[in-house]
């Protein structure tokens, strides 16, 4: 799956992050001077604007600096609780707020650029768009996603008259008014099902390979990956809200034509960025997560799940609890955590090898003790609770690639859409067919970036066998431990996504309620319980004229449309 990548001639072709943004995305500033700069870029073309919105777009698509301090482990991991932390009058509040409101800003900086593809591609004559397309339809798509993860942490946005001064030159008609969510949702939704195909058709450009750093070229990836983008947004809506038919329409035309509408269904169609050894794509996964304890720590919440005697609990009877019984429990979370040991206060004996997330339902005393008495059996620097794995499979391993979406995502939206009829006839034998593929995927894939990983904990534990994973799989399908089966699909798919997606696991919160049995203790703080979306930036509040349109439901408790 891993393969070695060309370098890409990036240079410097994003604008610079110090161009001033308003809500709307543009300002005065001289777009084409910051790329006649000989210190940024050579010369301002389609496939260098192609790669400036990549830019913009990777610090959420990769696992990087600004994603693991801030955005995931104190903002949208904190609240779909995939990442631990201990109870607060606080505790809703992100660490790093500015993370969030970075993403704002991203996203306007990489619509800028496209904006400027677009003016620069309808300039074009038809042999010149004939060579260009594959770098619109790509940037679009990256967009796109972008675009739709933004809506839905924040609602509302600027969408189709925003960054429109490099096509008009007109700054104050640069100011642009909020869109509806599900406007937005829409267009794209409607937007993706043209641009799929195309790239089949698409001339390939003698560059786009060497420009194109996220599929290096492969248009097939690109259509697989435009189809699941689709997918993922239908089912998005398709529970309940505005677009519920829409999303039900689209869902029903990707599952019953799956020769017109390729998905991401095996490790091979991964949609992902591969790390490189320098320059601007030199990274590697889980930076940042060093940065604070509290980054790290492992939820509770999901040990509770993959452990069949769940997180420990010293208080409790069960001689087994927070142990990892090989052949019954996840075996993902062998790769995910650290165990520790323990004086269990209650018997005095020494308790080894115990998994021990935080939880918001115990008493401030007993969370005390945990995190002063408890020692990480892997690296012994660590006390208190369980930590994500330090040069293991994921955090600090260089083999690991972005995934920006990944197989098994995809099998747990058709399980899903085949166990509640959502476009398709209901098909509970379908719907567990891509259920047991959908967790299979998952642990192998996990267990594959362990196997290639460069850290010194890489490879500490035997890969289950394929039978193994399959018993595995087909014990979850069949638990009673579940209200029902979106409860049994939807938990699964908060596993897999982890602490490596958490934005994805959180609206899949909002969005069906489940996993079951997740406890969110309201509290006496400024945010006392978990936010549905997130207040505009402050840029937003003092700049955008339009802002007084949607000043009256810029709270922390107004539901995104899609929303339960």
């Amino acid at each position: 799956m891993t393969m070695d990548m060309k370098k890409i001639n990036i240079g410097a072709f994003v604008i610079a992050g110090a161009m001033l943004m308003t809500a709307s995305g543009c300002t005065d500033s001289d777009f084409d001077s910051k790329y006649e700069d000989p210190s940024k870029v050579n010369q301002v073309t389609i496939s260098n604007l192609m790669v400036g919105v990549f830019q913009k777009v990777k610090d959420y698509d990769i696992y990087e600096y600004g994603r693991f301090f801030g955005f995931d482990s104190q903002f949208v991991g904190k609240y779909a609780q995939t990442f631990g932390y201990s109870y607060s009058g606080g505790m809703y509040s992100p660490g790093y707020a500015p993370a969030i409101d970075g993403q704002w800003d991203n996203l306007y900086s990489a619509l800028m650029q496209y904006r400027k593809m677009e003016s620069l591609y309808n300039e074009e004559n038809d042999t010149q768009k004939a060579q260009d397309e594959a770098f619109m339809l790509a940037a679009k798509v990256q967009l796109y996603d972008f675009f739709a993860a933004t809506v839905d942490i924040f609602g509302d946005m600027p969408f189709f008259k925003a960054c429109t001064l490099p096509l008009t030159n007109d700054v104050n008609g640069s100011y642009a008014p909020y869109d509806k969510a599900e406007d937005i949702y829409k267009t794209i939704l409607d937007e993706l099902k043209d641009i799929a195909p195309r790239f089949r058709s698409a001339t390939v450009p003698k560059n786009f390979s060497t420009q194109d750093f996220i599929n290096l070229g492969d248009m097939e990836k690109w259509e697989r990956y435009a189809n699941s983008l689709r997918l993922r947004l239908a089912m998005r809506v398709a529970t309940q809200g505005a677009l519920q038919a829409e999303g039900r329409a689209v869902i029903k035309e990707i599952l019953e034509n799956p020769a017109d509408y390729p998905l991401v269904e095996e490790q091979g169609n991964n949609i992902f960025i591969v790390n490189q050894k320098s320059g601007q794509l030199n990274f590697t996964a889980g930076h940042g997560l060093g940065d604070w304890v509290t980054n790290r720590l492992a939820s509770g919440a999901i040990i509770d799940r993959m452990l069949g005697h769940g997180n420990y609990d010293m208080t409790s009877s069960d001689p087994l609890s927070g142990v990892y019984v090989k052949g019954e429990d996840d075996p993902r979370i062998l790769l995910n955590y650290n165990p520790v040991s323990i004086t269990n206060r209650e018997t005095g004996q020494m308790d080894e090898h115990r998994y021990l997330g935080t939880d918001l339902t115990v008493a401030d005393e007993l969370t005390e003790y945990y995190s002063a008495q408890a020692q990480d059996e892997v690296n012994t620097a660590n006390k208190g609770f369980s930590q994500i794995t330090q040069r293991g499979f994921f955090w600090e391993n260089d083999k690991f690639d972005m995934l920006i979406m990944a197989s098994p995502e995809i099998h747990f939206l058709k399980a899903e859409a085949y166990a509640m009829g959502y476009g398709v006839a209901q098909d509970m034998a379908k719907a567990e067919e891509e259920f047991k593929t959908a967790v299979s995927q998952s642990i192998a894939l996990y267990y594959y970036y362990d196997s290639i990983g460069s850290g010194e904990n890489c490879r500490r534990y035997d890969a289950p066998t394929d039978e193994e994973i399959a018993d595995f799989a087909n014990a979850k399908w069949n638990s009673t431990a579940y209200v029902d089966k979106l409860d049994a699909i939807i938990t699964q798919k908060w596993l897999h996504f982890g602490f490596l997606v958490s934005r994805e696991a959180w609206s899949d919160i909002h969005r069906t309620g489940y996993p079951s049995g997740l406890v969110f203790p309201e509290v006496s703080g400024t945010i006392p319980n978990v936010p549905n979306r997130w207040r505009y930036p402050s840029t937003e509040v003092n700049y955008n004229p339009y802002y007084k349109d949607v000043a009256g439901t810029d709270t922390y408790t107004e539901k995104l449309f899609w929303a339960k």
